[in-house]
């Protein structure tokens, strides 16, 4: 038999052996494992504040211990944001998305929302027994969502490349989503969640520094502990002087370890540093097919194109008789001249600056991509009364249109034909995102561009008055960051006339007269409010003459808040209590939206 000593020697050696692989597993763990292991540490910890803290709370109908729980688990949401968002995009939606049914058209499908949002909305109401248990409910999708993320992250094969994509996109959300309280409009947490979303970057980029000599995250978490009143952060100085810079440094990192970009689902460049840069999007990125993408020749002939009667059958009429560039694409009127003399179109002329940088087209956003939409408006009876077959063959007439045609094309037919009439006049419009106002220029490093009554405008506008949170930054429009791969529709509940004392709602029924949707009445697309100075009369149906009637509307808190009964409205009926003065400010900031010619 062995003597005691020499088992004693064989225990301690196996456990220094089995220490030792362990030891050395860890050592050679790449980083980007490193960070996987980090999540699902702090994964169980969220699932621990669900699990231990909130569900309990809400068992025992502890309204203090609900809403100090809920809290805590959005801190704690926030800083595993990034990796959330960009790896498990679906499940990240049923933990925060939007508190509005999704439809699935054509499969008549509809996914209630679930998530943060929906518990923000019953936490912060008068509690009842029956949204009390309806909280509960929530609480349990939550706790099965997150098992969810965890056993999907077992699986995942996670790369540098992916990391660095996730803390960049991350900056961008802040910058658009996070810090507007897009998504806790009711407890107005933006700016301590933005805390807890920047130490989740911060814990991945110590994975990657050789030093701590990064300071430019702790000094962003401390300029917000310094300035966390939700209606009077300065947040045109947090994105200029502190995320932006992050970002660079961010890339600077990648750069120096040698870390390639990821091809991300995002359609800014994948190198991008500031959603506000010069060239910041990738214009393709919105095409979705290579054989659609843009060229010089394209675009130069879309634009002849777009000037020429030659599309209508009457050859009376061209694109550019309702969108006038010197009105950013606009024709000025309420409602758009119809083709047959003293008749009008069913809605306003909208502007084509920035239409190639969204999802969606026309106001009900029947038409999803640009090429569609050309296709409608030439067809249509009352705008061109046109038909492309035709317009083809009077083209090919032209010898000059055939040597435009074959240099943009460059193939075997050398003749126009109606699908290369719509992608040519799409290239066009594709075009028409200069990114060169004030505003643009100011982000890009001129600080001469804007004063200060537009500077607070901008803070408003991305805080207090929530116009930032339905038009999202840069676009300002419904297509949100950072990825840009949905156009959203509101329903404002916009009046038929500007009759104040029996206000009634306009008749137009938006998505709805195509999709009979209950949620979809009088639904329509947010447009963009860049070069708004320019392209009056507003709303769908011209109603508002100036941009003081428009805020005012927005003021009241929308058709619910001036008095009209519709029960779908998507905007806060809730008053935004903006003084004269800040109105004015915002307005103010709406000017520097205007693009130079």
């Amino acid at each position: 038999m062995p003597s005691l000593k020499k088992i004693v020697f064989f225990i301690v050696l196996i456990t220094l052996t089995t220490l030792l692989s362990i030891f050395c597993k860890t050592e050679n763990r790449s980083n980007a494992e490193l960070v996987k292991a980090d999540f699902d540490r702090q994964l169980v910890e969220f699932q621990n504040i669900i699990d231990q803290k909130l569900s309990i709370a809400v068992q025992n109908r502890d309204e203090k211990a609900i809403k100090q729980s809920f809290l805590q688990a959005r801190i704690k949401y926030k800083q595993l944001e990034y990796y959330i968002e960009y790896f498990f995009p679906s499940t990240s939606v049923l933990l925060n998305g939007a508190p509005i049914d999704e439809i699935e058209l054509g499969e008549n499908l509809i996914e209630n929302p679930t998530g943060f949002q929906v518990m923000e909305e019953i936490i912060y109401e008068d509690p009842t027994t029956e949204n009390r248990k309806e909280l509960g409910n929530e609480v349990k999708k939550m706790r099965l969502n997150l098992q969810r993320v965890s056993r999907f992250n077992e699986q995942y094969q996670i790369t540098d490349a992916q990391l660095f994509d996730a803390i960049r996109l991350e900056i961008f959300r802040i910058t658009s989503l996070g810090i507007t309280g897009f998504d806790t409009p009711n407890a107005l947490q933006s700016i301590p969640e933005t805390v807890s979303a920047l130490q989740g970057i911060a814990n991945v980029l110590a994975k990657y520094e050789n030093n701590a000599s990064d300071k430019l995250v702790p000094s962003a978490i401390s300029y917000l502990d310094k300035n966390a009143d939700f209606d009077h952060f300065d947040r045109l100085t947090f994105i200029t002087e502190y995320l932006d810079p992050i970002s660079k440094h961010i890339n600077l990192l990648r750069l120096e370890k040698k870390i390639p970009t990821a091809t991300s689902g995002s359609a800014l460049r994948d190198d991008a540093t500031s959603m506000f840069q010069v060239n910041a999007f990738n214009v393709n990125k919105f095409v979705g097919n290579s054989t659609l993408f843009i060229n010089d020749d394209k675009i130069a002939l879309g634009k002849i194109l777009f000037n020429d009667a030659v599309l209508s059958n009457g050859n009376n009429r061209s694109c550019a008789s309702c969108h006038q560039q010197s009105l950013a694409f606009t024709d000025g009127l309420s409602k758009a001249a119809g083709i047959s003399k003293g008749q009008s179109l069913l809605r306003n002329t909208p502007t084509l600056t920035y239409a190639g940088l969204q999802r969606g087209f026309f106001y009900d956003l029947k038409a999803g991509t640009l090429e569609d939409q050309a296709l409608d408006v030439v067809h249509h009876k009352q705008e061109m009364n046109g038909s492309l077959t035709q317009a083809a063959t009077r083209i090919n007439s032209s010898k000059n249109y055939l040597t435009l045609f074959q240099k943009a094309y460059q193939d075997k037919t050398t003749k126009a034909d109606p699908w290369k009439i719509q992608h040519a006049l799409a290239s066009y419009i594709r075009s028409l995102s200069p990114f060169n106002s004030r505003f643009d220029r100011y982000m890009q490093g001129d600080k001469k561009q804007l004063n200060q009554e537009e500077k607070e405008g901008f803070n408003l506008f991305m805080g207090k008055a929530k116009c930032g949170s339905c038009h999202f930054a840069p676009l300002f429009n419904g297509t949100q960051a950072p990825l840009f791969i949905k156009s959203e529709a509101e329903v404002l509940g916009v009046p038929a006339t500007t009759d104040t004392l029996k206000p009634k709602i306009d008749p137009d029924l938006g998505r709805y007269a195509l999709y009979a949707y209950p949620q979809y009445k009088h639904a329509f697309k947010t447009s963009t409010v860049r070069n708004i100075t320019k392209t009056g009369p507003y709303m769908h149906n011209g109603v508002y003459k100036t941009l003081e009637q428009v805020m005012d509307f927005y003021n009241q808190g929308g058709g619910a808040g001036i008095g009209i009964n519709i029960e779908n409205q998507t905007l806060s009926a809730d008053k935004l209590n903006l003084s004269k003065l800040e109105i004015k400010q915002i307005i103010a900031f709406l000017g520097t939206l205007e693009d130079r010619p």
